[in-house]
């Protein structure tokens, strides 16, 4: 799926990265673990193509990327509904999406704008999209971060059977997860 050669990066002539070498299965989940500052998430920005002022070689032979990062992509003014409506994969699914706001405990936000939910409530909105995408790549930047332990279990479970249809998973966390993974430290 991932083959990276020799992989270093810099920021402002600081190395971050350097002659990092790896390969990442398909249906593989990679736990990546590091200090604050080891370049876990530029890594992933690497992977997923937002960065490309590196050196060395990425080869993928993912066809589509989901990557989740620090900033969740929503628009504050915008409800709960109508963020995920803006994200075309979902217009045509209603039923699915609905099931997707219960199982998340966000039915009765779905009017809401974002601006007034807790930063919790933002990040299962964001993860409603990870849970209901078909991709076959997973670039997760500290998915589990401020939610309860509700929310996490539904992570664990919607990132193992994502691997169980054939997709690859690369999350970052400082904490220990319920998900059979191999550790990439930086």
């Amino acid at each position: 799926m991932i083959k990276v050669e020799n992989l270093s990066y810099s920021f402002n002539d600081f190395p971050l990265l350097e002659n990092l070498n790896f390969e990442v299965y398909t249906s593989e989940i990679i736990h990546l673990k590091g200090k604050n500052g080891s370049g876990k998430s530029t890594l992933l920005k690497i992977l997923s193509g937002i960065l490309n002022n590196f050196q060395g070689k990425v080869l993928s032979t993912a066809k589509n990327v989901f990557f989740l990062g620090h900033n969740l992509g929503l628009k504050e003014s915008l409800s709960v509904k109508n963020n995920l409506l803006l994200d075309y994969r979902f217009n045509d699914n209603a039923q699915l999406l609905d099931e997707a706001y219960k199982l998340f405990e966000l039915d009765s936000l779905i009017d809401t704008k974002l601006f007034n939910l807790s930063q919790g409530q933002r990040k299962k909105v964001s993860l409603v999209q990870l849970f209901l995408s078909e991709y076959d790549l997973f670039l997760l930047d500290e998915p589990f971060a401020n939610l309860d332990k509700k929310g996490i279990e539904l992570i664990e479970s919607t990132i193992i059977s994502h691997q169980n249809r054939g997709a690859s998973i690369i999350f970052t966390s400082h904490e220990t997860q319920n998900i059979s993974s191999r550790e990439l430290v930086l």
